[in-house]
């Protein structure tokens, strides 16, 4: 038996509302939109619309996994970020809203006609690194990731936005066995401390890789390692941009002069939290 788009998307919003899913009636579109590869934003003029037995099996299939706690976008296999989609893999770290403004920040150095040299260091799902790449066709750039499965992601991601041609994607930890020397290097690297991993959201502690999450003991352990190999790999004056958690600026600029590094600027997000962090090698 059929039932129509109205139904459905009120049954799905139930289910979720119940389950605890904050954005129930946003994620019940975008999963109905997906099963039936429709514009989630005009499918409540569609409400009488009867859905296909295949497609109403997709959806409640879909409504249960999100239920259970699994992100929608985990379930559409795809993100979108700076107005381009990305695919995702289970190696990648779902690209957040706040990363948009580290690529902001990034772009506000180098405008359209810039011609520059880059390393992007944890790359996931290729959302920075071919961000930047689109969106300045001058800059050509290298990615790591000590994850195969977001190499592969990020390659895939770049064939299919034109990029792929000034991109060089390696499997490697941090910049070993990268050849620079780089303008600049960004990086969203993991930060959040061991401990508190256990307390995150079932959303990201079930489903984001623990390797994108996890920063060691005090969540610093990826940008000492960032921080020591960055001289080696920067030209003199060369930037570096990061993401940081909340509560990291000062600990992460005490660790910057130690190595070398003068401090260029600091950015909060909408929240007003300490977000985005930039460093110039001496």
């Amino acid at each position: 038996m059929s039932a129509s788009v109205q139904a459905l998307l009120a049954q799905s919003r139930k289910t979720l509302l119940a389950a605890g899913v904050e954005t129930a009636a946003l994620d019940a579109r975008l999963l109905l939109g997906a099963a039936l590869d429709a514009d989630p934003a005009l499918l409540p003029a569609r409400g009488s619309e009867p859905v296909g037995i295949a497609a109403m099996m997709r959806f409640h299939d879909w409504t249960d996994r999100r239920a259970a706690g699994e992100p929608v976008h985990r379930i559409l296999g795809w993100r979108d970020f700076y107005s381009r989609r990305f695919e995702l893999a289970a190696d990648c770290l779902e690209p957040r809203p706040e990363t948009e403004l580290l690529v902001e920040r990034v772009l506000e150095d180098w405008p359209v006609d810039a011609t520059a040299r880059f390393a992007d260091i944890g790359c996931g799902s290729g959302a920075i690194v071919l961000t930047l790449l689109a969106e300045r066709p001058g800059l050509e750039a290298r990615a790591t990731d000590i994850a195969e499965g977001a190499i592969a992601m990020t390659g895939r991601n770049a064939e299919r936005l034109g990029v792929a041609d000034r991109l060089v994607a390696k499997r490697t930890s941090v910049l070993a066995g990268v050849a620079g020397p780089f303008d600049f290097i960004v990086s969203n690297p993991p930060y959040i401390p061991s401990g508190d991993i256990a307390g995150l959201s079932r959303e990201v502690r079930e489903h984001d890789p623990v390797a994108a999450l996890d920063g060691g003991e005090d969540g610093l352990a990826v940008y000492r390692a960032i921080l020591d190999q960055a001289p080696m790999h920067l030209k003199p004056g060369g930037l570096v941009y990061l993401e940081t958690g909340h509560d990291q600026h000062a600990a992460l600029r005490g660790l910057a002069a130690a190595r070398g590094f003068g401090f260029v600027s600091a950015s909060r997000d909408l929240a007003g939290l300490e977000r985005i962090l930039v460093l110039r090698r001496a």
